[in-house]
């Protein structure tokens, strides 16, 4: 089966956060074929865990958000929501099975990430392990260094007054808030990506022409790996209680690995002998790497896909790439077989 064949059939699968179901059941029986030990956990939330054990796991996570499109090919390009995130990553990982007969590492297919994290949650509860790689849209460079994160839900309020008076309403002291946490000192730039605050939604319903009396929404911080995300946060807070309630729904520091670290000398090793050129990147979004990072699992994120096109209409993935990443893998599982033999982690 091809690159191309194989992610459009997992395209095919209808997956989005908490309905992975079929999703997870559909590749527990591809992985069965190619010969490896596969188990689905949860109830609820579905992982599909494979060579479980191993001191290295490569997860991915296997739900996709809810926003439907056509899955299309133009110039060798594939194009569809789940394209680059992930579903690439998760093609690149079957290839990687077909084609492998020893693992070295475990694998670790995951739910919900797109929503509430909870297949990495429940995953960390029960499993363990030193080193991970966590595959995203990283157009094939090794992210050593991670964004912290807060989402932050709002409710703004005004007075409801006939939409003939001119009183400051509840949409425009809302853009007033944001405008006053856009000063706060903490955005600033950085060697991979900047620190900033962005409104991501913003809902206001009013029928009746008049100046409505409640505006919600979301804001969303992405922080450098070295800013304190609670400390952010709470002044964030601060600010967004003046105009009304505030919730802080997600609070991740980020993190940063050394160049030295042995993991990073692996991928290194894997990138030369795949002939990928190695660049240490910055992972600008959330992504399960947070979790592991918290219980003391040392990460970099890596996979094909562009993720700035991630989630929109013109989400994609280039087919070299999920070759490209699955030759890295085979790469890696054979570097690891040398450093077992030398002790070397």
């Amino acid at each position: 089966m091809q690159v191309k064949e194989i992610l459009i059939n997992l395209m095919k699968i209808y997956s989005p956060s908490k309905r992975e179901k079929n999703f997870a059941e559909f590749l527990a029986r591809e992985i069965k074929k190619y010969g490896h030990e596969v188990e689905i956990e949860g109830n609820e939330i579905w992982n599909v865990v494979v060579n479980d054990g191993k001191d290295i796991v490569v997860s991915s996570h296997i739900d996709t958000i809810d926003r439907g499109s056509e899955i299309k090919e133009e110039d060798k390009r594939i194009y569809g929501i789940g394209a680059s995130d992930a579903k690439a990553s998760i093609a690149s990982i079957l290839l990687f099975l077909k084609k492998a007969k020893n693992l070295n590492f475990s694998i670790a297919l995951l739910s919900d990430e797109e929503e509430d994290a909870k297949g990495s949650e429940i995953y960390l509860k029960k499993h363990k392990a030193k080193m991970a790689i966590i595959m995203e849209p990283t157009s094939l460079k090794i992210c050593h260094y991670h964004a912290g994160n807060i989402e932050i839900l709002f409710e703004v309020y005004s007075e409801e007054t006939h939409g003939s008076f001119c009183n400051e309403n509840a949409i425009e002291k809302a853009i007033k808030m944001l405008q006053e946490v856009r000063k706060m000192k903490y955005w600033r730039k950085g060697k991979y990506f900047d620190a900033c605050i962005s409104f991501q939604e913003m809902k206001c319903s009013n029928s009746y022409y008049l100046n409505p009396g409640l505006c919600t929404g979301r804001m969303e911080a992405r922080l450098l790996a070295e800013q304190d995300a609670y400390k952010i946060a709470n002044e964030i807070e601060k600010i967004a209680k003046n105009y009304g309630n505030v919730y802080l729904k997600e609070i991740w520091n980020g993190f940063e690995l050394k160049k030295s670290d042995v993991l990073i000398i692996m991928a290194r090793e894997a990138m030369k002998r795949c002939r990928l050129s190695f660049i240490l990147d910055g992972m600008p979004s959330w992504t399960d790497a947070l979790q592991f990072n918290k219980k003391g699992i040392k990460c970099i994120v890596f996979g094909p896909g562009d993720l700035k096109y991630s989630h929109t209409v013109n989400e994609h993935i280039d087919l070299e790439e999920v070759e490209k990443a699955a030759k890295f893998l085979l790469d890696f599982n054979e570097v690891l077989n040398g450093f077992h033999h030398n002790s070397r982690y």
